[in-house]
């Protein structure tokens, strides 16, 4: 007799409920710093937001699931055929990788319900927990603290906003997952996106690499903030830490995955790192801090003053975007001959209302 376990929709689903860049990440990390030790630790941008026993009870228990969370042939043979520039040698250490929560994270709950999460151990192992933690940890309290929400009317809404989106000639990807009510309600968002009709605009992807699979899309995303900021402590130079990060991810990946990230020590220390040669480099960049329409101004500027032409170049949007926003973004964007892109997170997997007050969030 066949005997299947069914997963929690708080849980990891697979290794590869993941977003794709944490996995090119861990790639550039095996080969430039394999044996660097690392220590995360979470901080709650809203600390009015408590956790109770119940949330924590099933976070611990979500947690300890991971280390039964492995990598299996199909999904190795997965990642060897649809993401190319992921090493073999990579695609080997990732099929013996095994999480190791008893040892690698310290989770614990103070009496105020402030939740406390540090995790600590070799880069190359413990770089894959940020986004599954992430997830859970929102998961865990929209369960059992926030739970005046259903989930009426979610797939009518993700269909409308895709909607809007491929009419108003966008291009964009579900970025999701760190931020998302549950895994139920991504799954839902990822199936309508799929599913979108045909316009001018298109959904070219999810950051979510499980469901990329699952629903024959593009898994898509760049590089977190953690790359550039890691490099410039470890190399001991802030000054040129941008620098430093992208030209070491172009050696990995030799101009795939060629988005670069702006905002890690602010734009101004970004752009002036920013040459001529690194920009010919990179196919674009990402905005995901401060003022877009601004931010528009500056990179046509900047490439029109290293003498690169801005049509040639993309950016990608990915800060606080909603549907309205995105297409107004993008207006500003054709005034200046500029390609764009979005990725949309937080608005598309955690956009509820109060079940018992619908003009509430």
């Amino acid at each position: 007799m066949l005997v299947t376990m069914e997963l929690a929709e708080s849980a990891l689903q697979s290794i590869l409920d993941q977003d794709l860049y944490k996995f090119c990440m861990q790639q550039t990390v095996l080969e430039h710093y394999p044996d660097v030790i690392v220590e995360y630790g979470f901080i709650n941008r809203d600390p009015s937001m408590r956790f109770n026993q119940a949330a924590f009870t099933q976070l611990q228990k979500d947690i300890a699931h991971m280390e039964h969370t492995t990598a299996t042939n199909k999904d190795i043979e997965y990642l060897k055929h649809t993401c190319p520039y992921l090493s073999a040698e990579y695609l080997q250490f990732l099929a013996s990788y095994r999480f190791n929560p008893t040892v690698d994270i310290a989770c614990s709950l103070d009496e105020m319900g402030a939740l406390e999460l540090k995790i600590m151990g070799k880069w190359t192992q413990v770089i894959l927990y940020e986004i599954p933690l992430l997830s859970m940890i929102s998961s865990a309290y929209f369960s059992h603290v926030d739970t005046d929400w259903n989930y009426t009317g979610q797939l009518e809404k993700i269909t409308a906003k895709g909607s809007q989106l491929v009419d108003a000639s966008c291009e964009f990807a579900e970025f999701g997952t760190r931020r998302r009510r549950d895994f139920k309600t991504q799954n839902m968002v990822v199936c309508a996106l799929s599913q979108l009709h045909c316009g001018p605009g298109q959904c070219i992807g999810t950051s979510n690499v499980y469901l990329a699979r699952k629903y024959n899309m593009k898994p898509v995303g760049t590089v977190g903030h953690e790359w550039t900021m890691a490099i410039a402590a470890l190399e001991g130079t802030y000054e040129n830490g941008n620098s430093l990060a992208l030209r070491k991810w172009h050696a990995t990946f030799k101009g795939s995955l060629g988005i670069a990230l702006t905002d890690t020590f602010g734009t101004t220390a970004f752009f002036a790192n920013f040459d001529r040669q690194l920009a010919s480099l990179y196919a674009g960049v990402r905005h995901d801090s401060g003022d877009p329409f601004q931010f528009i101004e500056r990179v046509h500027a900047h490439y029109t003053k290293i003498g690169i032409s801005p049509a040639t170049k993309t950016i990608v949007f990915s800060d606080g975007l909603d549907p309205e926003k995105a297409i107004r973004v993008k207006k500003y964007c054709a005034e200046y001959a500029v390609n764009c892109s979005f990725g949309i997170g937080t608005n598309f997997t955690n956009d509820f209302l109060c079940a018992s007050d619908p003009t509430k969030q």
